[in-house]
Formats: structure tokens, C-alpha cells, sequence
């Protein structure tokens, strides 16, 4: 499943907007997980790294790593060095 990230949060959105965006994400996991979740970060820009972190925490720390790296991928983000860091926990 590919989401559209700017179809849910909109262009101009805040870090706050990551538990939207990830609440999304965890509904469409928790429908009987086939495929991977794809977020396309198309037209976005620059995500702020607090985002990333916003989104990805709850999700790592109620699903665990492993599951979250398996189960969302991203594409067209213009910073993945920061969501790599983010996802895999390392530092900056």
C-alpha cells in the first residue's frame, strides 16, 4: 500500500502532524499486514527530523524495530540519512 503523505497531513503541516500520519499507518498495518506500507513523501521537502521521531517512535516501541524497518518503507524523502538514523536508532 503506497500513501501519499501530502494527501493526509497536506503540504504545509506540523511535527505534530506525525501522529496523524501515523495513526494512518498503524490502521492500515493492523488490517491483516500483507504488504508493506510505502510512505511517499512527494512534494514535501524537507521533513524536520522531530517528525520523523514523532512518527517512528510509538510505532518502533509498540511493534518493534524489526517489524517497522520490515513493514514501511519510504520514498521520495529528501533527508533519508536522518530517517535511517531515526528508524535504526543511531545517533547524529
Amino acid at each position: 500500500m503506497e500513501i501519499l503523505v501530502k494527501d493526509v497531513i497536506g503540504a504545509e503541516y506540523e511535527s505534530e502532524d506525525a501522529i496523524i500520519l501515523r495513526e494512518f499507518v498503524r490502521d492500515a498495518l493492523n488490517e491483516e499486514y500483507k504488504e508493506k506500507v510505502i510512505l511517499n513523501f512527494d512534494g514535501m521537502g524537507r521533513i524536520p527530523t522531530t517528525f520523523l521521531f514523532s512518527f517512528f517512535t510509538d510505532l518502533i516501541n509498540t511493534k518493534g524495530r524489526d517489524y517497522v524497518i520490515n513493514a514501511v518503507n519510504v520514498k521520495n524523502l529528501s533527508n533519508s540519512r536522518d530517517y535511517k538514523r531515526v528508524l535504526l536508532g543511531t545517533a547524529f
